[in-house]
């Protein structure tokens, strides 16, 4: 190779202009991928002959075109889903409170001083039927039924005095019925309001 004299390198310019070309054509491997920078897209321009279109609009820091936001308007997300998740777990779990009311009368105890005293298996027929109308409430909302979240935190705070008042029967299940139907009314007026912003 020829020195030149201005070359702090000890080559001429254009042996050093070669030198680079033989480094690009050495950096694609024999089956056409390329290695280094310019596999990891972080090159300046995409490879030659590449059939990857360029990618348009995003860009860091952009927000969402119009269309997308139509196009995606009518998805339900997952975090609109926990309302309805919610709202079918607490009509399950009030629906098998009542049935049990129903079926095994003589199990619970019977409270004479219990201002709220009802004979076991009216308090059975009510959360049977709370339990079924929150079900339904409940599949609504997953379905996508804008109607069906107001409905769905009705039923689930009637739910929750019902709960509540069933307390002195069975403390356990009254807990937990009274604690599922708060989630789901939070979850279902969060979520409208999710909505409601967006």
């Amino acid at each position: 190779m020829r020195r030149g004299r201005h070359s702090p390198t000890g080559y001429g310019t254009d042996d050093l202009a070669a030198q680079q070309q033989a480094e690009s054509a050495s950096s694609v491997g024999s089956t056409g991928t390329r290695t280094g920078a310019q596999a990891t897209g972080m090159g300046t321009e995409p490879a030659a002959g590449s059939s990857v279109p360029a990618a348009r609009g995003y860009e860091r820091g952009t927000a969402p075109s119009a269309a997308y936001e139509r196009e995606v308007a009518g998805v339900p997300r997952a975090d609109y889903m926990t309302g309805g998740v919610f709202a079918i777990l607490a009509g399950v779990l009030t629906f098998l409170a009542g049935l049990a009311a129903i079926v095994r009368a003589s199990f619970y105890p019977t409270l004479s001083g219990y201002a709220y005293a009802w004979p076991i298996r009216n308090w059975g027929i009510v959360l049977l039927v709370l339990g079924v109308v929150l079900f339904a409430a409940g599949a609504c909302v997953l379905l996508g039924m804008n109607w069906a979240r107001p409905a769905g935190a009705i039923v689930a705070a009637l739910t929750a005095v019902a709960g509540f008042l069933f307390l002195a029967y069975a403390p356990i299940w009254g807990i937990i019925i009274v604690g599922v139907s708060l989630i789901a009314i939070w979850a279902l007026l969060h979520q409208g309001a999710h909505r409601a912003a967006v």
